[in-house]
């Protein structure tokens, strides 16, 4: 019963999100149908059409994979589970989970909608002990350079005049010709010469 709902959850929030999140559309490139059984009779299968996903009770003869665990409580188990994809790998490996289809589609079926469940979405941390202000007695103040603000170069510093000069902003703000600047193009908005004329 419990895989049972989480198959049948998936697929509701799977068919609102494929109307409202962006996200979720722009992975939905391709009409393709998935099917999760097991062999104790629990059957789902989840058919996205035009970057529209629906899903129904039961098996699909047209499916493009069908994943079948041995139970629904192994199902449950793999499906909740934190590293879901080592064990769905794994039961593929071992034939504890049979698949006929192509596991790249699982792989990305199943990320896909976890992305979308609530609890299993990353959230947004702050690392600890984050250096953001200057503290002189921390482990790592000796490595960190700090200079005093200054608004003009020190003149005896030779090499940072001489690559100053390079810089196109710098030559074009002292009056430079800007290098490969077009001449006598055609304005992208044409005025008529009798405008032209009123407006001098």
């Amino acid at each position: 019963m419990t895989f049972r709902i989480i198959l049948w959850t998936i697929g509701a929030l799977l068919s609102i999100a494929s109307r409202t999140n962006g996200r979720l559309r722009a992975q939905l490139t391709r009409d393709i149908t998935v099917t999760f059984a097991t062999r104790d009779g629990v059957a789902r299968s989840y058919v996205i059409r035009g970057r529209r996903v629906s899903s129904h009770p039961g098996t699909d003869a047209s499916a493009s994979c069908i994943v079948t665990f041995n139970s629904a409580a192994q199902g449950s188990r793999v499906f909740v589970a934190a590293d879901a994809i080592g064990r769905i790998v794994e039961g593929f490996a071992s034939r504890e989970i049979e698949l006929q289809g192509d596991a790249t589609v699982v792989m990305w079926f199943y990320e896909m909608t976890m992305g979308l469940v609530p609890w299993r979405s990353p959230q947004p941390k702050v690392m600890p002990d984050a250096y953001v202000a200057h503290n002189p007695n921390s482990k790592v103040a000796g490595r960190i350079t700090r200079e005093p603000a200054v608004h003009e170069l020190d003149p005896g510093w030779a090499a940072a005049l001489s690559q100053r000069e390079k810089l196109l902003m710098w030559r074009v703000a002292a009056g430079a010709p800007i290098e490969g600047k077009m001449t006598n193009h055609k304005l992208v908005v044409d005025v008529a010469p009798e405008s032209r004329a009123a407006e001098s």
